[in-house]
This record gives structure tokens, sequence and C-alpha cells, in this order.
């Protein structure tokens, strides 16, 4: 058994560094373990985190809260789980909790647990996403999870009794759900005071978490000592273990950023001695133009170019692929959104190209359009994404923007999402937890107050808050107990009325998934010809049940899917959403049924859900513009959309990205009757008849 502190023992030494307030710990180097697999043991070890592991348990005892900083590559996630458990934070039937902003580390993360603790993963180690649990009630002791899905959590079990340490992993990256949970975290411990949190980032601001969770107005017994654990959070700093890394930056400011990744990439495999590069690009589509670029280039010499991508939405099977060691006398090429940045770590990187951009979502209340953007990084990010060449040994960074950019331009941190995202999933979450004071709740980041004033008038047109801006019955609750964003579960609530909500479940899966189309490298026009074989007038969401019918009437085939440019691995996630979905909506009182190929009805349900979203077509206008009904946005049909040239009168989006202009994806035609009809309150007639001339 590995040793650990035992409260009533001496204490282990802790040091406290006068500048930060920081912890560190000073390790005795005499720490040994009879824990089985040697040779999995011995790399344990040799993590960094590992000669903390001491000081790590003695915090998590004496401190209701601990925030550890610590490097990506440290070993905190997978390791200070085991430590918990190790200690007996998992007896009696209790569980330990690690909570991460994106699904594949969740995924990476209890997968690589499971290994080392030499159990099966579903088991002892197990995780939950949206959509998939792979955890057992009896056994699981160490339990993965995305924050979205520990929120829902507690819409069962309020004070999430069953979980006596809660580890918020990779809180830097303030994701809405973390936002959230961070919050109702501290509403929590004050019910609980003995459920320990531990908060941990890479390069979070410790101070102004610490004094977020600092409620240490003290409880003192008679003796004058404080009852229970310490309620002043402890902050413990764990180092990496970083080689140098040297910074290159260009001399002029590029043009075109996938171009000079993959012109970078091509100098380093020509000039640099072996080892695998890294290179951070915005979005798949980025990867895969750069992917393109890079295996069909004829002037450059590709042998020994192992080119893959990672992306959340990516097949399980290419994900292994980026994790498996590069072959003797290869070098891989990893072309990654930010999920490289610091939620995944991946060995063998001694390159990183950084393109300086990221795709952010950005919200207007005023406007109403929530934007997916490709903006600049901040610093922090982009002294994460450097970081990443020195694992193995000392590495090179190459930037694609100027030193004097990077110096005097880029802002220091990134914007939390809580200050530029729509608001309504998070405002309907916090309804159906019972908390009504919305303005008033404690945010470690405030939203703004137009944001929030916004997604309480589009939930009350939804039906879902009534006048006093509580939740409806049933509407309301029974929004909140489906998994998905509030528009597309209204969508399903309405379809009860028209009877398809068989049609409206389907598309609603799909909608759950990044693409259901295969794009091959080259094969654009091949894949639009597939499109055109499911292509309905209506629109895409149409398109889509034409997909889903002839992918079941094909007896679920992956030829079929491959002939037809279908994603098969989206397509079985598809069917297993849906099957999720249709028990959902059983349960909460829905009839499955269908319309029985009547789209009439199924476009009105998409509207019932989407009606803030409709744009009318400019008058005269040669170019597809567009305009929202709210806000008179200029919008326009996204190409990879059924309706790309086709321009009916009257259209509803069910996302907006931008580039070049703002493109609505995945367009459903409508007849402009039916917005006051499902949506009185928020449409009235006189703004959508052509006013005189």
């Amino acid at each position: 058994m590995s040793r650990f502190w035992k409260p009533g023992t001496e204490k282990p030494r802790l040091v406290d560094d006068e500048e930060g307030g920081v912890l560190f710990y000073t390790a005795s180097s005499s720490s040994s373990s009879g824990y089985g697999h040697a040779s999995m043991e011995k790399q344990r070890q040799r993590l960094p985190v590992f000669k903390y592991r001491t000081a790590i348990l003695y915090l998590v005892e004496t401190h209701a809260t601990t925030i550890i900083v610590g490097e990506t590559g440290s070993g905190k996630t997978t390791q200070i789980p085991q430590y918990l458990k190790e200690a007996g934070w998992a007896e009696g039937g209790r569980v330990i909790a690690c909570t991460q902003p994106r699904r594949l580390a969740v995924q990476t993360a209890a997968s690589r647990v499971a290994e080392e603790m030499g159990v099966k993963l579903s088991e002892e180690v197990g995780y939950t996403i949206r959509f998939e649990d792979i955890t057992n009630s009896e056994l699981t002791r160490i339990k993965f999870l995305t924050d979205g899905v520990l929120l829902r959590e507690m819409m069962d079990d309020p004070l999430l009794s069953k979980y006596s340490v809660i580890m918020v992993d990779e809180a830097h990256e303030r994701s809405l759900s973390t936002d959230i949970l961070l919050g109702l975290l501290k509403k929590i411990q004050r019910r609980r005071p003995e459920l320990r949190l531990i908060i941990s980032s890479a390069t979070i601001e410790a101070k102004s978490m610490a004094s977020f969770f600092d409620t240490s107005r003290r409880r003192l017994g008679r003796d004058g000592e404080e009852n229970g654990p310490r309620k002043n959070p402890a902050i413990l700093s764990v180092e990496g273990r970083g080689f140098n890394v040297q910074i290159f930056y260009v001399e002029e400011p590029v043009s075109d950023y996938i171009r000079a990744a993959v012109s970078t990439v091509n100098a380093i495999h020509d000039e640099e001695p072996m080892g695998d590069i890294l290179v951070f690009l915005t979005g798949q589509d980025d990867i895969d133009a750069a992917i393109q670029l890079l295996t069909e280039d004829p002037h450059s010499r590709k042998q020994g170019l192992i080119v893959l991508p990672l992306y959340s939405g990516l097949p399980r099977g290419d994900q292994d692929l980026v994790f498996s060691p590069t072959p003797r006398g290869k070098r891989k090429v990893v072309i990654s959104t930010n999920i490289a940045e610091t939620s995944l770590t991946l060995e063998g990187v001694v390159y990183v190209v950084d393109s300086g951009f990221s795709k952010q979502r950005f919200y207007n209340p005023i406007t109403d359009i929530e934007n997916l953007v490709v903006a600049p990084i901040s610093k922090a990010s982009a002294r994460q994404r450097a970081g990443r060449a020195g694992r193995v040994r000392p590495g090179k960074c190459y930037r694609l923007y100027t030193e004097e950019y990077f110096i005097n331009e880029m802002s220091a941190d990134g914007i939390s999402e809580m200050q530029r995202s729509n608001l309504v999933p998070c405002v309907i979450q916090l309804k159906a937890l019972g908390i009504d004071n919305i303005l008033g709740f404690d945010w470690p980041a405030s939203p703004s107050p137009e944001a929030l004033i916004r997604a309480l008038e589009v939930l009350y047109s939804l039906g879902i808050l009534d006048d006093d801006a509580k939740l409806t019955s049933p509407a309301g609750f029974q929004v909140a107990e489906i998994p998905l964003d509030p528009l597309v579960s209204k969508m399903i609530l309405a379809s009860n009325d028209y009877g398809c909500s068989e049609e409206a479940i389907t598309i609603a899966a799909v909608l759950s998934i990044q693409s259901i189309w295969f794009s091959d490298r080259g094969a654009q026009k091949e894949l639009d010809e597939a499109k055109l074989r499911f292509a309905a007038a209506e629109g895409d969401h149409v398109t889509f049940l034409n997909v889903y019918k002839g992918f079941i009437q094909s007896g679920k085939s992956s030829n079929w899917c491959h002939k037809n440019h279908i994603n098969y691995h989206s397509m079985r996630k598809v069917d297993e959403i849906r099957q999720q979905l249709r028990r959902i909506a059983q349960r909460i009182g829905i009839a499955l049924k269908s319309c029985e190929g009547d789209m009439q009805v199924v476009r009105k349900a998409v509207t019932a859900g989407f009606f803030a979203n409709a744009c009318r077509l400019e008058s005269f206008s040669h170019n597809g513009l567009y305009k929202t009904v709210r806000g008179s946005q200029e919008v326009y049909i996204h190409p990879s959309s059924v309706l790309f040239r086709v321009n009916p009168k009257w259209v509803i989006f069910h996302s907006i990205v931008s580039t070049d202009r703002q493109y609505m994806r995945n367009v459903i035609a409508i007849d402009p009757s039916w917005l006051t009809d499902v949506a009185p309150q928020f449409y009235q007639h006189q703004q959508l008849n052509p006013r005189p001339h």
C-alpha cells in the first residue's frame, strides 16, 4: 500500500512561498509502493505530481477546497483520483468524481486510469458523457464526467450526496458549465461541509478562485479549534516536467494561416531532427484542408509523415491513432483544435506550430445572434501551446504571428464563456435546480445583465417560464428533463401536438452530432452529388430524415454509408441518441408517433422551437441576402446547406457561423404565418407584412 498522510501523525512539510502565497511541498524521496503492475507503477511514480502525493492528501483532509495549479502533463488528472481512492475517500460506497469540460478528455482519462489500476473500464472506474454512461452504480468508485453531466445529476440529487470528493479539472477553460458548476458547488458546500472540492487547472488565477471559495467565517469549537475542514482554500503548485522550448515568430503577418502552417510543417520535416509535430488550427474544416494540402503537396518529401486529425467529433478509432506510439523512422503530425492545448497530453511532440487562432462562441444579446467565430487566442493559450513542445526533450514552437503582435496586442487571458454566450441553456438549468434569483446567483464571473434578460425573454416566449419567471408546468419541467438545447427540446415537445414526435426526435439526434457527412479530401463534388440524392426542397432538417430513413432501410450498413459519403460512426451515434431520446420522451409523457411523410407538420414543430431564428430574403436580392426578423442582421445560407442558392423567401436556421459573412447552418423553409401562430407574444402581424412603399 502506498504511503499517504494519516491525520494524527506528523504533518508533511509545507513551505509557504512569500510572493504568490503558493504552497510548495518539499518531497521526501523515500516514497515507495507495493502496488501491482510494476512497470505501470514505476511510470506513475515518474510523474511530477507523485512527489506531491502526501501534500495533496493532507490538504484535502484539512481544507474544504484545495486549488491545484499544475501544468498539463504533470499527471494531476489521472493520479489525484487514484491517490484519493488509495487514501480511503471511496470507502463505504462513496464515489470520487473528476469533471472535464470536454468529452474526449473524459474518455481518455477514464481509460488510462482503468488501465493503470488494472480494472475493466465501467466497473471500478467509469465515465459518463451526454448520451453515454459507462459506469456501474454498485461498483464504480472513480467516475470521470463532463461538467454538464454533473449539473444534470443535481436535478435528481441536488446535494450530490454520493460524492465524497469532486475534482473540477481544467477549470481555467472557464466553460459555461464549469462556471455554473463552481457556483453551485460553493452552495452545496454550505449544506455539506464534509464535501471536499479540488479545483485543478493549468493556468488558473489561483488567488481569484481561492477568494471565490473562501467562506471562512470560522465555526469554532469550545477549545477554539475550527470544526471540520478549514473553510479557507489551500493552494498547491505542482510543476510539470517541461524542457526548454525555443520560440520562433514570423517576421511579417501571414495572410493564410492554413497554408503557412503546412509550409512550416514541411520545413520542419525537411530540416529538423526526428520528433512529432503538433499543429494548432481552429476546427474540423481547417484541419481537413491542412491534411489535404499536406498529403497532396507534390513539391515536398512526404516519406515518413503520418498526418492525423484531432478534434472532439472524431470517431474513437481515429482518436486512438493519435495516442498510439509513432513507429520507428516515422514522424507523426497531429493537426488539432485547441483540445490539445491543455485537455490532452500527446507524448512524443517536439515541435508545435501555433496558428494563433481558435474557434470561440460569441453572443450578441442585442441582435440575439450567437456566432462561432475564428478569433485570436490569448497569451495564456499561446504559452500552453508552446509548452506542448517541451514534454520529452527540448522543443521548438513556431508562432504564425509576429513577436510585436504577441507583446503589444494579444490579450493576457481569454474571456470566460459565461461572458460571451447565449445563456438560455444555463438559465433553464438553474431554474430546474430551484434557483430563481438568477441575477443574484454567486457566479465566478458575472454574465452580462443584457444576456440574462434576453435568455429570460426567449424562455418566456417558448412557454418554458411563466409571468413570475418560474418554470411552467408541465412544459418547463419537461424541457428541463431533456438533455438538449432548450430550443431543440421545445421542438420535440411541440411535435407531440403536431403528431410527428418520431421525426422531431430523429432531427434532434442529428443536430446533436457535429456532422453526418463524410468529406473525403478532394471529393467535394462527389459529396455534393450524394447530398442531392437525399436533398429535400423543405431544407436540411427534412434531408436529415431522408438520410436516416435510408440508413435504417440499408440495415445500418457501413457500405451504404461509404457509398453515399455519410459518416457511419456518426449515424450509429445518431441511432443511439435517438433511442435514448425516445425513452426520455416516453418518460415525460410524449406519445411516440410518426406523421407518415407529412412534412408540413414537421416544419411547424421546428418553427415552434426555433421561431426566434426566423429570416426573410431581402426583396430584389441577387446574392441570397437574408435579414433576421429580430434585429435585421444580414445573413446568408451556408454553402453546406441543401437550400444554398435555392433561397426560399422565409427560413429558420439552427445556428450561425461567421467567416467573411454570417452564414446560417441547418436551414428549413417556413410559412411566415406560422410565426404568429406559435409565438404570438414574440411576433406581431405588422412585423411580417412588407411595409408599403
